[in-house]
């Protein structure tokens, strides 16, 4: 699947998280193969859990189903930059690539850029790839959240 055909999963994933009361954030994950490994969104409403977002609940479901704490050669397709708490996830769980759709740092809790917090992980290195599909992303993001 191109980056595109991901993107286009995790949108209609950050659908399925409005329509069950969370926020609209979600994730696609694909194996080294490129299959889809998973999938995901926000549930910190649901599990009450400020962690709970789409990339973090795809890495606890991940490592524990592959029964490794390494993720390395897996991509996250998702629909907004992480923030920091999910890039260093990515980062610790070994990640390999993170595909974004919509830029997040300006409106975040905590500004800091995917790309930025990447740039320090030298044990782990992860490639980030921004702004696919990003005025798709941004405009469902801004609509779900009404915006």
């Amino acid at each position: 699947m191109t980056n595109e055909e991901c993107m286009k999963v995790a949108l209609e994933e950050a659908e399925q998280s409005v329509r069950e009361g969370q926020a609209p954030f979600a994730v696609v994950v694909t194996d080294p193969e490129g299959n889809i490994a998973w999938k995901d969104h926000d549930r910190v409403k649901e599990f009450m859990d400020p962690t709970a977002h789409g990339e973090i609940n795809a890495i606890r479901y991940l490592c524990k189903k592959l029964n490794t704490l390494s993720l390395k050669g897996y991509t996250f397709y998702t629909t907004s930059e992480p923030c920091p708490t999910c890039m260093t996830g990515m980062i610790k769980a070994q990640v390999s690539k993170n595909v974004y759709g919509a830029k997040t740092e300006s409106t975040a809790s905590l500004p800091l850029s995917a790309t930025m917090i990447a740039s320090y992980s030298k044990k782990y290195p992860i490639q980030v790839i921004g702004d696919v599909l990003a005025d798709e992303c941004l405009a469902q993001r801004n609509r779900l959240l009404g915006l």
